[in-house]
């Protein structure tokens, strides 16, 4: 335990540490992106019009794609990596990226993923049905504004023409934010929060509660948390990095791939983006959340690395 607590920097001294280099590493990263995009597209002499920052063309859309892939570099993933090397003289063990990923755990990781979609599913519905009181009412039609505005950059990034798309897609929504996202929010806040609390329970809610926030994406709020805490304990009982890295990766691979297949065969965009996992007849969802009870608690169990809970214990 004294070796886990043992740190450069007070908890809160390293979450100040951790939002600037973010913040830092947005603005610098998305200069190079715009930079980048001006190299690949040329100079946008329409680039304050509100069409382009839409994205209502593939020029725009193109430069909003890579500004995107640069701005979550600079957020995600190169601050983790600088924080780490600050905080410890081996940054990859502090991030947990050096330990043995056992097979097993790779697999169960697979299938708590895939049985917890339909509980997933039922807590969107579940979010994007609530409703604020009436007092509540601007603030509500302005988170629901926001949502649209967000649902149709969405829709745009999702549409895939050829393969070509489907692998930028595939790099930009789950390759890049699976890796960047964890090593953020799972290696470095997470760890932040544990130390500071010194429960690992707070410290992984905590930091769930900070990933869904950052996606001001208030109709999914909900789900995003549970994912994060799902993440964060998949990391607290492999004692691995890559194990929460794969199961991300998966979330959100999963969808780009069911896009692309279904726009392949003809569905446009808007009614890909309505078709999904259905929570289905109560017998089904009962049964999947009791199956992944078992996936879970099975995966906890089995003991084939020491992760954090022994540690504090």
């Amino acid at each position: 335990m004294q070796e886990y607590l043992k740190s450069e920097n007070h908890p809160f001294v390293a979450l100040i540490y951790l939002i600037l280099l973010a913040l830092g590493g947005a603005v610098v990263f998305g200069i190079l992106g715009f930079v980048f995009s001006a190299l690949l597209f040329g100079f946008p002499h329409d680039i304050l019009n509100e069409g382009f920052m839409a994205g209502e063309d593939d020029v725009s859309l193109g430069y909003l794609k890579v500004i995107q892939i640069f701005t979550s570099a600079g957020m995600f993933l190169a601050p983790p990596l600088v924080f780490a090397r600050i905080e410890s003289k081996k940054p990859f063990n502090y991030l947990k990226l050096d330990n043995p990923v056992p097979s097993a755990l790779l697999i169960l990781s697979v299938l708590i993923m895939v049985s917890a979609m339909p509980v997933l599913q039922l807590t969107v519905e579940v979010n994007q049905a609530m409703k604020l009181p009436g007092f509540l009412k601007g603030l509500e039609e302005w988170m629901l504004a926001k949502e649209r505005e967000l649902e149709v950059m969405t829709k745009k990034f999702l549409v895939m023409k050829d393969l070509s798309d489907l692998a930028l897609n595939m790099f930009m929504i789950a390759v890049l934010p699976a890796i960047s996202e964890e090593l953020m929010f799972r290696g470095a806040i997470q760890r932040i929060f544990t130390r500071w609390t010194k429960n690992y329970h707070l410290g992984i809610w905590l930091a769930a509660i900070i990933f869904s926030a950052i996606h001001v994406q208030f109709y999914g709020f909900l789900p995003r948390m549970l994912l994060g805490a799902l993440f964060g304990y998949l990391l607290v009982w492999s004692n691995t990095i890559w194990i929460p890295i794969l199961a991300h990766f998966l979330n959100n691979g999963l969808t780009v791939i069911a896009a692309y297949v279904y726009q392949q065969k003809g569905m446009p965009i808007d009614e890909v983006a309505e078709t999904g996992i259905s929570g289905g007849p109560l017998v089904y969802v009962v049964g999947t959340i009791l199956l992944s009870a078992f996936l879970l608690l099975f995966y906890k169990r089995s003991k084939l690395l020491k992760g954090y809970e022994q540690r504090l214990g």
